[in-house]
């Protein structure tokens, strides 16, 4: 299953707000991004006359150091010269990637405005000061602390967070028969939440990060191939339970009746899903509560004792 995201073939610019997020865990980024292509431009802004060690640093990275100097340094100056430089290779240069690293919220018109020209976005920044705005306008978001000195609560906290996702997600895309291949789903969870990443909550593998939640059953294809998600017995029967049934369950049976109105009669999946959205108010049957054809049955004893699914079909009986 593919999780990164975009086959490694694209030209990468990687942007530092040096003042904003320093050069402390810059490798462990290109070590992330090596997926993504090949990084073409490196450059980090700041005052490198008053950085000491940190020049060296630079050398050792590959990066080029863009000068600001302090006699004709505003507070902005850094952020302004990084925008311009980015919209400059945005038209001269082949770069289809640019990586902003800072946690400034400054930043967004620049990344909504590299996004609208069709290139790939990603950001970089601590998590402690990255702007939610900021964060959720990139097409990707690394959070930089990986160098071990994230205090304990404050990783199990954002464990917690991310966890909260993985419904979310699957609610939105799940088809008729409430299953999802891997790969759309790691799609999902990182079109609603950018910094989502399966290895700061402790796991190697998305998969496993899938296996370990107590509402999800991966079912893993014989050979290779992606896996398929789909929501445990436990958690369809705790939608299921839901109550207020009776104002729609008629409507739907109804509907069907209309498009099957003799036993053994069949309906297709998505007519019979999109008949069910439409009594239940949602645009799509997967956007409910009752989110499959499967649950519709089980939670309604009309429709189960009138209907039966069989594959991405319901059959009256």
């Amino acid at each position: 299953m593919t999780t990164g995201g975009q086959a490694a073939d694209g030209q990468l610019a990687v942007l530092i707000d040096f003042e904003n997020v320093g050069l402390d865990s810059i490798q462990w980024l290109f070590d992330q991004l090596s997926y993504v292509g090949r990084v073409i431009v490196k450059r980090a802004y700041g005052d490198w006359s008053a950085a000491g060690s940190k020049r060296d640093q630079l050398l050792e990275l590959g990066i080029e150091p863009i000068q600001l100097f302090h006699a004709a340094k505003s507070k902005n100056s850094s952020d302004i010269r990084l925008a311009i430089d980015a919209v400059d290779l945005l038209y001269q240069s082949p770069v289809d990637t640019f990586v902003i690293v800072s946690s400034d919220s400054d930043f967004v018109s620049l990344v909504n405005r590299l996004r609208a020209a069709g290139k790939l976005v990603i950001g970089a920044g601590r998590e402690e000061t990255a702007p939610h705005s900021l964060v959720i306008s990139c097409d990707r978001y690394y959070y930089l602390e990986k160098t071990g000195t994230r205090p304990k609560g404050a990783r199990t906290g954002r464990r917690k967070k991310k966890e909260n996702l993985l419904p979310r997600a699957i609610e939105a895309s799940i088809d008729e028969d409430g299953r999802v291949l891997g790969s759309k789903l790691h799609q999902a969870i990182l079109r609603i939440d950018p910094g989502f990443d399966f290895r700061t909550l402790g796991y190697p593998t998305f998969v496993k990060y899938l296996e370990a939640s107590p509402d999800v059953k991966v079912i893993r294809p014989r050979g290779a191939g992606d896996v398929t998600v789909e929501l445990t017995e436990q958690a369809r029967s705790v939608t299921a339970e839901l109550p207020d049934v009776d104002s729609w369950d008629t409507k739907v049976d109804a509907a069907w009746s209309k498009r099957a109105g003799t036993s053994g009669e069949s309906i297709p999946g998505p007519n019979a899903a999109a008949d069910a959205a439409k009594f239940l108010g949602v645009h799509k049957l997967s956007a409910s509560r009752y989110r499959t054809l499967q649950i519709l049955l089980d939670v309604s004893e009309l429709l189960r004792t009138k209907w039966l699914r069989d594959g991405n079909s319901i059959i009256r009986r």
